[in-house]
């Protein structure tokens, strides 16, 4: 009710954006300095390990379940849920002077898990057409996020790490301010009794879309993608740290490098391929150009290679993460697309749950390069994966 009095005079798309980025913000103040964190306590990387993949747990639990609510009540309302999850979880971090409290926080910032309920939303709003080049712009956002964000971690991280998190706090209070006056719903909320009436069906639809051949492959290249990945946030400034001897501040620039790379790729250049190509074609592409960056990041562990690396890496990463959304859009319904998404979600996240801890456990215990070979033959599967998505399409066509 509160959107109807309080409008901005932009699209819902803009405005969803804007919710996006300024979390992401928020996230981008904390993450860097998770790893200086952990060592006041005199944890080790499996420590670390512990703190992300916990935070992919509470992702895998709940994205499913905000994903179904949103569908049944609203996005909006899941949104402004998820955003003052967020203020607490922050405040957390803030306060937490014990490894554990700072487990905790993290849990909970697991619960805050937004990004398929958000994703449900651009769908709402774009048309099948715009759909991949408004999913880029989502990605920009979050790259637009992890630019400021870092920056100001860095900054405030000689502060101490407090001042971090009640600044991450605030921003995430500022954000469910926003969202809770201006950000209107994309979805009118079923009635009760129709709703109850089609849940199961529903349920069963999703499955069925599941049960697909292409949509399953999509989501075998969606946990390969996650799996894999899913142990940088602890190997990377592990390896800044013990390899490069990175400061915290000199680690905020690097995860703004990331940002950078998003907003350019995702941003400007992502949806014209799409347009190009098709966004099938685009998956392999990605899967192979994130084999390649991880696979030679082992063999040349030199920081200046490793920054083009990274680059050729988030690039591929960019572009699975707007690609394979964007198909799994097109083949579902708009009742079904919260449920989707937060399934899509889930999966990503239960990848992420076993990635941080054996990346931390081959770091420490094996050497820097297992975990990047490790990585790299996986990825390379998921391109194996894509390759035949799009020989089976070309050859039922």
């Amino acid at each position: 009710m509160f959107s109807n009095k309080f409008r901005l005079n932009l699209s819902p798309i803009l405005l969803i954006l804007m919710t996006i980025f300024i979390d992401i913000t928020g996230f981008g103040i904390v993450l860097p300095l998770l790893p200086f964190f952990v060592n006041t306590f005199q944890a080790g990387s499996t420590a670390l390990g512990v703190l992300v993949a916990s935070f992919a747990l509470m992702q895998f639990i709940f994205s499913p379940i905000l994903g179904r609510l949103s569908d049944s009540f609203g996005r909006r309302p899941v949104l402004l849920l998820s955003i003052l999850t967020s203020v607490v979880s922050f405040f957390l971090f803030a306060l937490a002077n014990s490894y554990f409290m700072l487990l905790l926080s993290r849990i909970i910032a697991g619960l805050a898990t937004e990004i398929g309920v958000a994703q449900a939303y651009i769908t709402d709003v774009t048309s099948e057409k715009e759909r991949t080049k408004w999913m880029g712009r989502m990605g920009a956002a979050q790259g637009a996020g992890f630019i400021i964000g870092p920056a100001l971690g860095g900054f405030l991280s000689v502060y101490g790490f407090s001042a971090a998190g009640f600044a991450a706090a605030a921003l995430a209070l500022l954000n469910l301010i926003f969202a809770f006056f201006f950000l209107p719903e994309s979805k009118t909320p079923q009635k009760d009794v129709e709703e109850s009436k089609a849940s199961i069906s529903r349920f069963r639809g999703i499955i069925s879309i599941f049960s697909k051949p292409m949509m399953s492959s999509l989501l075998a290249i969606l946990f390969i993608m996650g799996l894999a990945f899913a142990a940088f946030p602890v190997i990377m400034p592990l390896l800044a740290i013990s390899v490069f001897g990175l400061s915290s501040s000199t680690m905020s620039f690097f995860f703004i490098y990331i940002g950078l790379v998003q907003i350019v790729f995702q941003g400007f250049i992502v949806g014209k391929l799409a347009s190009r190509i098709g966004d099938e074609k685009l998956i392999p592409l990605g899967a192979i150009l994130m084999t390649v960056g991880v696979f030679f990041m082992a063999v040349f562990p030199i920081y200046h290679i490793f920054i083009v690396l990274t680059t050729i890496m988030m690039i591929g990463i960019g572009i699975l993460g707007t690609a394979i959304p964007s198909v799994i859009s097109k083949r579902t319904s708009q009742s079904e697309r919260g449920s989707t998404f937060g399934v899509t979600q889930s999966i990503s996240s239960i990848a992420r749950i076993p990635g941080p801890l054996i990346g931390g456990f081959l770091f420490e215990f094996v050497g820097f390069g297992a975990p990047f070979f490790l990585s790299a033959f996986m990825l390379a599967i998921a391109a194996i994966l894509g390759i035949r998505l799009i020989l089976k399409k070309e050859h039922l066509t």
